[in-house]
């Protein structure tokens, strides 16, 4: 099926077709619904990716087939009918009841045989028809959302706050899976939105898990233990989250039908390249130098052997984050760099020669939204670089951008404790194939955080809440010395 051309027969489904294949039409085609009909190609149900969700969790199987949980007594209506006489069908209290709030219903209109011949899109207050005579649809049916309620794990982490604000602008349904371990700054001001819900859990507990994933179209994963030096600090825990825990995640959606999965993986794979100077793509040589590396490359591993004709999972390798962010950070390079010129007044570079991909934190979150508005077609199974071409720099030279709009800053180079990761990004695949382009530089990162400072924000920014792996610190110290006492 081409992701440009839909016809009204790609929407229909044979009664005696499985659940798995019917999920695979309502994916592909991105109307969240399917019509079916019998071997007569009479209209005889409806079914949703919902009605399938809930009848997998209650133990259906995929292969059974669709005839069993479809919806027997639809709504359609005769070709004859007026936009008033249509009015007055769904005014019943039944079908406003299932009317969204924004969107949304589709109603098939039928001929004198009860065969579809046109599907109505039908709000509170319009009718519209998006198929041609021809039985195409017209081409703004691809601006219709086929994901409405997005599921974000870690969804109140330095990332996760700016993406949830992204797609609450965008109109998306929010849900968020976290257990706070950095507090809930990142997300307490999105609490009264009545498009926003949040669950308090760890994502290891498979009960939790299972109930958060009801209901939703599609998940981002975002959470993990974070960081090369975070991630050291208990390995046996780093493990189980950014390793079991990933696996489980995908498990549960593979099995919901939840076939839209996007995991944050990291550039940090590439580890220390042999030939920084050559540009890395999605298919060179991995070599993780870390712990946090090496489980993010299992689990991009773990994941992609789900993929299967329906779930289909997309891997996001991210280039390193910095800017502003609900859920500030000062341990990640541009933020470190920057923070440290404008207090002390000094900074270090270690090394310097390091190669390293950088990407402003909302650039990030809208490849996350680009993924969930490309057919699924053409993310299934794919793995991307994410960041920017122009911002690949040495960190020598993130540093002489720091001294320049900071002047009065002082760059001190250590060239004793080098990082050994060194990788030089190319990012032409998810630019080219997702039309994907960045709009901040590591210049306008730099600037936003001196505004901030200059208002008076981050007046104590070596508050462990902001850094991670001292923030995680403190958590074990404290833990051990409960059990000591």
């Amino acid at each position: 099926m081409r992701d440009d051309i839909l016809k009204l027969t790609d929407i229909l489904v044979n009664e005696k077709k499985t659940i798995k294949e019917a999920i695979k039409i309502i994916d592909q085609c991105a109307l969240g619904i399917a019509f079916i009909i019998d071997d007569d190609n009479k209209f005889v149900g409806v079914v949703t990716d919902g009605d399938i969700r809930r009848a997998l969790i209650k133990g259906t199987s995929l292969e059974c087939m669709i005839q069993q949980i479809m919806n027997k007594s639809p709504i359609s209506v005769k070709k004859q009918y007026t936009s008033e006489e249509i009015f007055q069908i769904i005014k019943h209290d039944d079908i406003r009841r299932k009317m969204p709030l924004h969107g949304s219903i589709r109603i098939p209109v039928v001929d004198e045989k009860s065969r579809i011949i046109d599907i109505l899109f039908v709000s509170q207050n319009s009718i519209e028809s998006y198929v041609h005579p021809t039985g195409y649809f017209h081409e703004k049916i691809k601006k219709i959302k086929s994901v409405n309620k997005v599921l974000v794990v870690g969804g109140a982490g330095y990332l996760g706050s700016v993406l949830c604000r992204k797609l609450l602008e965008k109109k998306y349904f929010v849900k968020v899976l976290d257990n706070l371990t950095y507090g809930y700054q990142g997300i307490k001001e999105l609490y009264d939105n009545p498009k926003f819900e949040f669950i308090k859990g760890d994502m290891r507990d498979i009960h939790t898990v299972v109930n958060a994933v009801k209901n939703v179209d599609a998940v981002i994963h975002l959470a993990a233990i974070v960081g090369d030096p975070a991630s050291t600090l208990n390995p046996e825990e780093t493990i189980e989250i950014n390793y079991f825990g990933t696996r489980m995640l995908a498990e549960i959606c593979k099995y919901s039908q939840i076939n839209r999965f996007i995991f944050a993986s990291t550039c940090s794979v590439y580890g220390a390249s042999k030939t920084p100077n050559t540009r890395i793509n999605e298919n060179s040589k991995l070599n993780p130098v870390s712990l946090y590396a090496e489980m993010k490359l299992k689990s991009e591993q773990g994941i992609l052997e789900l993929v299967d004709e329906n779930f289909s999972p997309t891997i996001l390798r991210m280039a390193t984050l910095y800017g502003l962010s609900p859920r500030m950070r000062f341990d990640l390079v541009v933020n470190t760099l920057t923070i440290k010129a404008l207090k002390e007044k000094k900074f270090y570079i270690f090394g310097g020669e390091q190669w390293r991909p950088n990407l402003h934190v909302n650039d990030a979150s809208e490849a996350y939204i680009k993924c969930l508005e490309t057919p699924i077609q053409k993310v299934k199974g794919a793995v991307f670089n994410v960041g920017s071409s122009k911002e690949n720099y040495k960190i020598v030279d993130i540093g002489k951008t720091v001294k320049k709009l900071i002047p009065d800053a002082n760059m001190i180079i250590d060239e004793k404790n080098v990082d050994k990761r060194n990788y030089n990004v190319l990012f032409k695949k998810i630019e080219e194939q997702l039309n994907y382009k960045t709009n901040y530089t590591i210049k306008d990162g730099i600037l936003e955080i001196i505004d901030a400072v200059k208002k008076g924000e981050f007046q104590d920014y070596r508050d462990i809440k902001y850094s991670n792996y001292k923030f995680l610190q403190k958590i074990i110290n404290d833990n051990n010395h409960f059990l000591q006492e």
